[in-house]
């Protein structure tokens, strides 16, 4: 933390919905999306992978919960009949296995009493199971004139033997001896998100933004924290979105509160009061618009959840800025000073806005599809291309903040622009795998024959067509499957991000099919934009449904960065003395059909997982 380093448990290949802390090693659970969706026990020192469960869910496993003396683990999965899976982790056996509920299961708890009990909750659920030989036995709760059932949320036992808490999405704690409601409590204003049991008491939050703190029968509360901007300590990494955002999960930690919120927000709360913001990233829906500050260590991201964020890069790596939009946007760009930033957004609007306060200073609504790619001309930034899902690119002049032209004639969708050196001539990628030009301002079209192409001095690149670019698409490719490219100023580095999770990097040109890479992995889905800093020293990579923006930085080889492999080379050489070596054969050999069948179960439209939502409808709305 103090040194803003990470260290990551790569054994995983797709999302990871649950995770459960062993309660007396250093071991971590965590369970996966899949068709026969697995569970990783691994030692959070070494980063190894201890044991793999598998064979026993599908589509994903969405609840876990290791036992009081850590040698069992509960596992929930996502079928339709949300199984419950009791195993021996270290044989990798399983132990019991049942039929859990028709709807969904959010939370699983293992009796810390008894090895053989436990309890799950979700929509219009809780029952209390007993395992019995290889499957359990279940008990419903029974309310009497107590309660009635609602749907829980969370659930924890307490210290006292028998007795269990449940929270429910009316914001009430429900309090149940066996299967018996003893008692509802008052706790929140709506769902009862997050339950944590301490050495005395309990710690809750809900969707009303506030922590709570009880004693052991939740007779009293003994104190309450408002998650707000005004009690965020001097040490935060940046800014709260709203005061009292929903909170979704609270865990404890080195004597403190550590709470996460549904706006992406992690807090460590202090019990004396102060509270911290140590991270924050974008929230539901996917990230597509990035943009790199002309002249500072910054960047902007803009998201289908409705908000714009300024980044800090330097060692801080904080976010300074950021605002809620009137809709979701997927493109955005910094004009050449730095001082205004263009933001597309996906119901055919765009907005100016000053980029140090992210205030309007103009805005407009020309197209009814979404804005997909939006470009300030070079050196004065006079003209500002934007470029929709309607098939057009509308020029406008900055300084009279009047639209001047329209680029007509692609037969589908825009995807990408760029501008030449002189702000005068603008290269438009379209759905169709056309490559078109127009010039400024009236947005006459001009065809350019492909020597010519080559000779023109771009002030950015990032269109993935053409041919000095025809080498970044794999093989059997859709016009899709690359998502952005950057180029370096210096011209002789491409990175690109594409669908299948990877950030690639050629030499420039990339001329010929199939030419040599350098890929890595980092984003747990696809890659939706990638940007070079201005000094090329740091790439900028989004992620579209893990909403992640990664920062990878560039490692200058000498005399190696200096001899790029040449496309036509042989790759071996390169691969052994660490230079820019190929994956092509790799690339080869993956069955892509497959691929593209996996990487689609999940929904990849603007919203997360299903399963990843642990929310309800009516009430979270």
């Amino acid at each position: 933390r103090q040194q803003h380093t990470q260290r990551l448990y790569l054994g995983h290949d797709d999302d990871i919905l649950s995770l459960s802390i062993h309660p007396v090693k250093d071991y971590v659970a965590t369970g996966q999306v899949g068709r026969d969706a697995a569970i990783h026990v691994w030692d959070t020192q070494t980063l190894k992978c201890l044991s793999l469960l598998k064979g026993q869910h599908q589509r994903g496993v969405c609840a876990l919960d290791f036992s009081a003396d850590g040698k069992c683990l509960a596992s929930v999965g996502l079928d339709d009949n949300h199984a419950v899976v009791f195993w021996d982790w270290k044989k990798g056996e399983k132990l019991a296995t049942t039929r859990g509920h028709k709807d969904k299961i959010f939370v699983v708890k293992c009796n810390p009493h008894h090895v053989d009990k436990l309890v799950t909750v979700g929509m219009k659920h809780i029952k209390f199971w007993q395992q019995t030989g290889g499957g359990f036995t279940s008990k419903r709760g029974t309310f009497g004139t107590t309660g009635k059932l609602e749907t829980m949320m969370s659930v924890s036992y307490g210290r006292i033997e028998d007795l269990v808490f449940s929270g429910a999405a009316t914001g009430d704690i429900y309090i149940w001896k066996e299967t018996l409601l003893l008692k509802t409590v008052k706790a929140h204003d709506g769902p009862v998100f997050a339950m944590h049991a301490l050495d005395k008491g309990f710690v809750t939050g809900g969707k009303d933004g506030i922590v709570a703190l009880w004693d052991d029968m939740f007779e009293r509360c003994l104190k309450t924290y408002a998650i707000k901007r005004a009690a965020l300590s001097a040490s935060s990494k940046g800014l709260l979105l709203e005061d009292n955002p929903s909170i979704r999960a609270i865990s404890l930690g080195h004597g403190h509160i550590l709470v996460g919120t549904k706006n992406g927000e992690i807090l460590e709360i202090d019990k004396s009061g102060p509270m911290t913001l140590l991270v924050q990233g974008h929230m539901e829906g996917e990230v597509w618009g990035l943009a790199a500050h002309p002249l500072l260590p910054v960047c902007a991201t803009v998201s289908d959840d409705k908000t714009l964020r300024i980044w800090e890069l330097s060692s801080q790596h904080r976010m300074l800025a950021v605002r809620k939009l009137k809709k979701g946007g997927r493109c955005c760009a910094f004009s050449p000073d730095g001082k205004a930033l263009a933001v597309g957004l996906n119901d055919g609007s765009f907005l100016v806005v000053n980029a140090d306060t992210v205030e309007d200073m103009v805005s407009f609504h020309h197209r009814k599809e979404m804005i997909s790619d939006i470009k300030f001309s070079r050196e004065s930034g006079k003209y500002l291309a934007v470029a929709s899902h309607d098939n057009f690119v509308d020029i406008y002049n900055v300084l009279t903040s009047k639209r001047v032209g329209i680029c007509k004639g692609a037969s589908s969708y825009i995807t990408h622009i760029d501008w030449d050196s002189r702000g005068k001539l603008l290269q438009v990628n379209s759905g169709a795998k056309e490559q078109l030009f127009f010039e400024a301002p009236r947005g006459k079209r001009h065809v350019i024959r492909i020597a010519e192409i080559e000779k023109i001095e771009w002030d950015t690149w990032t269109c993935v067509l053409g041919p000095t670019c025809e080498g970044i698409w794999p093989m059997h490719s859709d016009v899709t499957v690359v998502n952005a490219a950057s180029l370096t100023k210096d011209g002789t580095l491409l990175a690109t991000g594409d669908d299948f999770g990877f950030v690639k990097l050629f030499s420039y040109p990339v001329k010929g099919q199939h030419a040599k890479f350098k890929k890595y992995v980092g984003h747990s889905a696809q890659v939706t934009n990638v940007r070079w800093l201005h000094n090329d020293s740091v790439l900028l990579t989004v992620g579209g449904a893990d909403t992640a923006l990664m920062i990878w930085t560039r490692e200058f080889l000498g005399i190696q960065e200096s001899k790029l492999v040449d496309s036509e080379e042989s790759d071996t050489d390169a691969e052994e003395d660490g230079g820019y070596d190929s994956d092509v054969a790799r690339e080869k050999a993956i069955d892509y059909t497959t691929k593209i069948y996996a990487v689609s179960i999940r929904e990849m439209e603007g919203t997360k997982p299903h399963q990843q939502l642990k929310e309800v409808s009516v009430e979270e709305r």
